[in-house]
């Protein structure tokens, strides 16, 4: 994880000495501190330190029934801002470390998501706790090593509203389908024909940006990273309160989904102004709750 140190203001933190040096003063002094039983054999801790606004590092810790304590592994995190409900959440445990991977099925964007859930104990507790509830919400956001500004195609309220309907409609008609609705099958499939030859056609004279104007996929054989194009809706400057650095806090809308991410300013070629495209490689995070 020591890669995505950089995002939050870390550029220098490339030592194992120094890396540990971080990891002890963020368990000397949390911002937060959180823990849940396993089994009677283990116990998993998190310690929590914000650098800056919803941004931070987290240290996961394992300990046995004999008090004996091993730090597991560490990871910078940003919190987002926007709730998506979903009631079809999946989650797989990770085999080289103690910690969640999250699955769902976004409509929006027609593939799996899968990202790294940043509250593992608040997950613990919601799924073997007491009440057993079911998580059914996330909040996503991430964290970006390369990226570039690109202009925006322009749009007027008429086309953006227009375009708002006919997500909502596809979404419908995705439901149905996986429903077994044959004819909406059918009409989706008829779609995708259409797009496919309405591309091919622009693309013989328009830039490819131009006729794409967001999308979001993955990209390299992580299962948590993804390319993304999309929308810029607001852009903070944020300080490391350790480093003093600063770096940008992004909010993209990527294919109606908004995501909050990191980047380092060195890292994003361009000026980011509210209005342009985001366009790089993002890290997907995100935080589970049930509502």
């Amino acid at each position: 994880m020591r890669e995505y140190l950089k995002a939050i203001g870390f550029s220098d933190w490339n030592s194992r000495k120094k890396i540990d040096e971080l990891i002890n003063e963020i368990k000397k002094n949390p911002s937060r501190k959180n823990w849940f039983q396993i089994d009677e054999e283990e116990a998993i801790f998190i310690y929590e330190k914000d650098f800056a606004e919803a941004v931070g590092i987290a240290v996961i810790e394992v300990m046995d029934r004999d008090g004996y304590r091993v730090t597991d592994h560490f990871y910078p995190y940003v919190r987002g801002a926007n709730y998506l409900y979903h009631e079809d959440l999946e989650f797989e445990h990770y085999t080289d470390k103690e910690g969640y991977a999250g699955i769902c099925d976004e409509n929006n964007i027609g593939i799996p998501l899968i990202f790294h859930v940043n509250n593992p104990v608040d997950y613990l507790k919601i799924v073997y706790g007491k009440f057993h509830d079911k998580v059914n919400s996330i909040t996503l956001s991430g964290m970006s090593k390369k990226g570039m500004i690109i202009l925006p195609v322009e749009k007027d309220e008429f086309q953006e509203r227009e375009e708002r309907k006919g997500n909502e409609l596809r979404n419908e008609m995705i439901d149905a389908a996986k429903a077994g609705d044959i004819e909406a099958m059918e009409q989706l499939t008829l779609e995708d024909m259409d797009t496919y030859t309405a591309v091919s056609s622009r693309s013989k004279k328009e830039d490819l940006f131009t006729i794409v104007t967001s999308y979001f996929m993955p990209h390299s054989v992580e299962c948590d990273k993804y390319s993304v194009l999309g929308k810029i809706i607001n852009v903070m400057e944020m300080q490391n309160s350790r480093t003093k650095e600063i770096f940008y806090y992004l909010s993209v809308e990527c294919n109606s989904i908004q995501i909050e991410f990191t980047i380092a300013k060195d890292d994003l070629m361009g000026e980011p102004k509210v209005g342009r495209r985001f366009k790089g490689i993002l890290w997907l995070q995100g935080e589970v709750d049930c509502l």
